[in-house]
């Protein structure tokens, strides 16, 4: 499925975006019964949003949490089946056995617009997987564009190249992935304070023990609706404010493997 290029792409960044990967009409299908769900907000009528009279939230407020929308929807766990996905995810993990268990079906990411102007958040960066002992891809995580998504309008930020760092031979927790790269200087400068723009955190080279260079940016996850990009699920990423007219409209979904699952069953702390 993927090109020599894309799987350098791949290994060096921890991204890869696909365009067009997912039809118009399982996309069509899946935003209705997302903007369905709005109706009991008043938000949303006949498949359209209706946001003009109310006014925008303050970040990090997005809106409606998962829990009140409901994951439960049978046409956006349809998009996994579509059929550019799944070999694409088996290509980037080698075919090895999924879990089903951790997380059973996609997640709706909805963010409404926000007031104020865009800025790169200092806070809310995090990992959702452990960093495996043996330095190995955990998982493949999905975003699924289900509307066109404009720079500073809600797209998840990612931080390329930093699938590569921590990988030496430690299980290390999610949260203290966080706390171990905040001595780093490109991670201490980006947690550190709020910035207006993408570019007032630097591209930073970085060097790993080895001598090898790794490339650290912040990338916006923007694009057209049946977009998919595809993230290494140790890439360090966050939410983002919404300032354009438009909700922000993601489905998302962690594709793991059952030894990663294992690990990280085995290396749970007594409560």
């Amino acid at each position: 499925m993927l090109t020599e290029q894309q799987t350098t792409e791949f290994e060096a960044s921890g991204l890869l975006k696909v365009e067009s990967l997912v039809s118009k009409e399982a996309i069509r299908l899946a935003r209705t019964a997302i903007l369905s769900r709005f109706e009991v907000f008043n938000c949303s009528r006949n498949g359209e949003w209706l946001l003009a009279d109310r006014p925008r939230l303050s970040w990090p407020e997005k809106g409606y949490s998962a829990k009140q929308i409901g994951n439960q929807i049978e046409d956006v766990e349809q998009l996994l089946n579509e059929p550019g996905i799944r070999p694409i995810v088996d290509d980037l993990l080698g075919g090895v056995d999924l879990d089903w268990q951790m997380f059973k079906r996609p997640q709706i990411l909805v963010t409404l617009p926000n007031k104020g102007d865009w800025f790169l958040p200092s806070d809310g960066w995090h990992v959702d997987i452990p960093r495996l002992a043996n330095g190995c891809r955990a998982g493949v995580q999905v975003f699924i564009l289900l509307d066109e998504i404009k720079p500073q309008g809600g797209g998840t930020l990612a931080v390329s190249g930093s699938l590569r760092l921590l990988n030496d031979g430690d299980f290390i927790r999610s949260r203290d992935v966080i706390k171990r790269l905040k001595a780093h200087p490109f991670f201490h400068e980006l947690m550190r304070v709020r910035h207006r723009a993408l570019d007032e955190v630097a591209k930073t080279e970085s060097s790993m023990p080895s001598g090898e260079k790794i490339d650290l940016d912040v990338i916006e996850l923007t694009g057209g609706p049946g977009d998919v990009y595809f993230m290494d699920t140790r890439v360090i990423h966050s939410a983002a404010p919404n300032v354009r007219e438009q909700p922000r409209m993601m489905a998302t979904h962690r594709f793991i493997s059952r030894d990663t699952v294992k690990e990280i069953l085995a290396n749970q702390r007594p409560v």
